[in-house]
């Protein structure tokens, strides 16, 4: 039986031990802060993360892979794996696939499919470890690619912020630019649409907030069951607890999770994001 690698990156927010129960191999992004570069998850954890944010003068920057951190991952796979797939942060918000196609152009020795997950953050990691599940199952490379294809309308993430200057300083913001301006006891609630940041409401009041998000995921489910929940967030821990209790005792879940957002994505939402993930 042809052996098969999976591949994702950093903004996956992955943690060590779920990359190790599901022989997923993580390759980092670089975030940039307090004037030095570290690898995404691997240099810097969330709360250092954090740490350094409170006392950076200046908004963090991130950037994708080198080439040659890939053509290293691959090489490395090969020497094991009959086949890679390498499943990535949505080519709309990051450079990360291109990284990845170019290396894999340049490595022979293994057959590698570059997939855009047309997603982000614990979306993509949701993708990743049910792309690792099948492979752990037996399933073949071409019904793994076809599964890739159902499960993107599958998955979904759903978060908020206080304001939008990560974001709109990032130059992630994609269609949610439409909440720009004034937002005085607004909250943005945005989602990941055709690989991008994209507006879904405007909610006044954080006690409505709440209750969209509960209507949000309902009508995502069918008879308000659902595989995966995670809750995801930054800082907000206590609000992140608040909107597991609203969503786990509204909807059944096979799977709950809260997980805290990395580094790189933390720099381009903020430390006040907070939301969830779904597979439906």
């Amino acid at each position: 039986m042809a052996k098969i690698a999976v591949v994702t990156d950093s903004t996956a927010d992955l943690t060590s031990n779920q990359l190790q129960e599901y022989d997923i191999t993580r390759v980092p992004l670089q975030v940039m802060i307090a004037d030095q570069e570290y690898q995404d998850w691997v240099e810097i954890n969330p709360d250092q993360f954090l740490k350094k944010l409170e006392v950076s003068d200046h908004l963090p920057t991130t950037s994708q892979p080198p080439v040659g951190r890939f053509v290293k991952v691959y090489e490395e796979l090969a020497k094991e794996y009959d086949h890679i797939i390498s499943l990535h942060v949505s080519t709309q918000l990051s450079g990360t696939i291109k990284a990845a196609q170019l290396a894999a152009d340049m490595v022979e020795e293994v057959e590698i499919k570059v997939i855009d997950s047309e997603t982000v953050s614990i979306s993509l990691g949701i993708m990743a470890i049910e792309v690792a599940k099948k492979v752990k199952e037996g399933t073949k490379l071409g019904k793994i690619i076809k599964f890739i294809d159902r499960i993107k309308e599958q998955v979904g993430i759903y978060f908020t912020v206080d304001d939008l200057d990560y974001l709109e300083q990032g130059g992630r913001i994609g269609k949610a630019a439409a909440f720009l301006g004034n937002l005085f006891k607004v909250r943005p609630l945005m989602t990941v649409e055709d690989g991008e940041v994209a507006p879904y409401k405007k909610v006044r009041g954080e006690k409505r907030l709440y209750r969209v998000f509960k209507e949000v995921i309902d009508g995502k489910l069918d008879n308000k069951k659902g595989q995966k929940l995670v809750i995801l967030y930054s800082k907000y821990q206590d609000k992140a607890k608040q909107l597991e209790e609203i969503l786990t005792n509204e909807f059944a879940w096979r799977e709950v999770e809260v997980r805290k957002l990395g580094p790189v994505i933390g720099s381009h939402v903020g430390p006040t994001a907070f939301g969830a993930a779904i597979y439906k």
